[in-house]
């Protein structure tokens, strides 16, 4: 979906300036030393580091009622993620997610983004065992895409790619096993305003587009709790 780029640049100032101020305030909060009940049983203690990796993975066919024809469409992803407790159930840190998708029918398709940002979590218990907690990451995205179009006589390739700015907001359930690792698993909604250069093959026109991505993830993935972090 098109959207206004006249909108983006105050949409992207709106973001940075709310990711600072966010940031800001929990590093606020850090700088209260005072031990807490908290620190006594939740294993996600200020001064823990976690660090871990966590995949998505889809399939579904759709079809509609004017057409025998389907579309079937698949999707994976591998995201990194490491970060500090900056204070007792509030995690600050930094994540890379790489995610494909493919679908193939009367379009062929194939997607492709890497995201790169910072992130804050927040663990909602404090029970020993885990805790629900959520997330909000922005950062950069990069993007690209190959689009055949089998429809017309003389099939058409169009190929995009560029980048943008994006935002991850991630609700999921942490078990914590011993103190030390952690499984996880959610949902994570992915936002991605983007500026691409599109060329349609075999004309060899070349233009420019801004587009709307989005979508909900499944994730499951597993975490290490590491009371100091060592290279």
């Amino acid at each position: 979906m098109q959207v206004d780029s006249s909108r983006i640049p105050h949409f992207l100032k709106f973001h940075f300036c709310f990711s600072l101020l966010l940031f800001g305030m929990f590093g606020l909060q850090a700088q209260d030393t005072s031990i807490t009940s908290d620190s006594l049983t939740t294993p996600f203690r200020e001064g823990r580091w976690l660090t871990g990796l966590s995949g998505s993975i889809s399939s579904n066919t759709n079809k509609t009622d004017a057409s025998e024809a389907k579309t079937v469409t698949n999707e994976f992803g591998l995201n990194f993620s490491t970060g500090r407790f900056i204070k007792d159930r509030w995690l600050l840190g930094g994540k890379i997610n790489a995610d494909r998708a493919s679908s193939a029918g009367s379009v062929d398709r194939t997607t492709e983004s890497l995201f790169i940002g910072p992130f804050v979590s927040h663990y909602l218990s404090a029970n020993d065992r885990g805790s629900l907690f959520t997330t909000l990451s922005t950062g950069y995205v990069r993007y690209r895409e190959e689009t055949q179009l089998n429809t017309l006589l003389a099939p058409t390739e169009l190929s995009s790619e560029g980048g943008g700015f994006g935002a991850l907001v991630g609700l999921g359930y942490s078990y914590v096993i011993h103190d030390k690792i952690a499984f996880d698993i959610g949902f994570n909604l992915n936002l991605f305003w983007i500026g691409v250069d599109q060329e349609e093959l075999p004309s060899g026109m070349v233009s420019s587009q801004d587009l709307t991505v989005s979508n909900i993830a499944f994730t499951f993935g597993f975490n290490v709790l590491l009371d100091d972090f060592f290279f």
